[in-house]
């Protein structure tokens, strides 16, 4: 432990221009397994790939693809442990570091589990949730593929719930058929996190009823939480648009922090007719209403409502290509002087 310390702290000096990847020199220290340099060659030269931009497709077993990317992209990445789980498949562990991007005082940003799997054409990697994900039970109902970790009954009722919202959700935007959403439910959401291969993470979170998304993966502590299910949906399709947006139409249909979108919809007009503030700027709406509530993310849910009560969902499709905060309100016509006073009209 005192040699990874080390190696971790020689690491942290370095500026990060570019990603880095080092390894602990106690790799393969107490066996003679060949199979751990080829695999370190293999999560070597996918790293490399990613940092040039390059097509990482090759890198990676058939229909698995690396769902902790935002984790170690842009880091300096420290594999301290690769072992055997099983003849065909290894366990390569990484702790992620963001000098410049992540918490002041050099914290670790993650530490995290990815797989390596024997084919015939080598080694190639996989994420640790398609190696492990046989070890829970799971339930495919529509368009959603369930995972129930420990602290969570298969409730089959909420199960069905969910599975109808996401596939009335599909079909009222006409999205056709994509990957289906893997949800996986916990007690918590470390819980989660660590049935995916997420270890340890600063954005970490032990209140009741949290959910988090990645890509159309749900981390989730129930099993029946419509706003994650939004964002499995329209996160991998629409990747670009601004993520006020996103949290807006997943508000909209599903609530937030427990409360329905009209219930904070009326915290939020109470809050927007006392203050006198220019709401133009994305900035001016970085306000917590209450139970961590965002009102950037109830305006945002109310220009969904707004446009669905103007026209179709598919006006609200026009709104996801947008690629900035500015151009959601130019799509919608309204000029930049004019959007404070929309916003407030929206709460009237």
């Amino acid at each position: 432990m005192k040699r990874i310390l080390t190696l971790l702290l020689l690491v942290f000096t370095l500026k990060a221009n570019a990603q880095l990847l080092t390894f602990s020199s106690e790799l393969g220290y107490f066996s003679n397994d060949e199979n751990i340099t080829a695999i370190k060659q293999v999560w070597e030269g996918y790293v490399n790939a990613v940092a040039k931009g390059n097509d990482t497709t090759p890198f990676w077993v058939q229909d698995s693809h690396d769902i902790l990317l935002d984790t170690h992209k842009d880091g300096l990445l420290n594999t301290y442990n690769i072992r055997k789980l099983t003849d065909d498949i290894y366990e390569i562990n990484t702790i992620a570091y963001y000098p410049d991007e992540a918490i002041k005082g050099g914290l670790i940003n993650a530490i995290y589990k990815v797989c390596a799997m024997q084919t015939h054409e080598g080694w190639r990697l996989m994420n640790y949730f398609d190696a492990t994900k046989s070890r829970y039970a799971s339930h495919r109902i529509g368009s959603v593929d369930f995972y129930i970790g420990l602290g969570v009954v298969a409730d089959q009722k909420k199960m069905k719930e969910s599975a109808r919202f996401a596939d009335s959700f599909i079909s009222s935007y006409q999205l056709g058929n994509k990957t289906p959403i893997t949800y996986v439910a916990a007690g918590s959401i470390d819980e989660c996190a660590a049935m995916i291969g997420l270890t340890y993470t600063p954005m970490r979170s032990h209140k009741p009823f949290a959910g988090r998304t990645i890509q159309n993966l749900i981390l989730s502590t129930r099993l029946n939480h419509l706003h994650e299910i939004v964002h499995a949906i329209m996160l991998p399709r629409y990747p670009d648009a601004p993520l006020f947006l996103h949290e807006g139409i997943a508000t909209y249909y599903g609530g937030m922090a427990e409360q329905t979108y009209k219930e904070i919809k009326s915290t939020a007009k109470s809050y927007i007719k006392l203050t006198d503030k220019d709401l133009s700027t994305e900035e001016s709406l970085d306000v917590t209403l209450g139970n961590e509530v965002q009102l950037s993310n109830v305006v945002a849910a109310a220009i969904i409502e707004y446009t669905l009560q103007k026209g179709t969902e598919s006006m609200v499709l026009q709104l996801l290509e947008a690629t900035t905060y500015d151009e959601v309100f130019a799509l919608l016509g309204i000029e930049k002087e004019q959007q404070s006073q929309f916003i407030r009209t929206l709460f009237k």
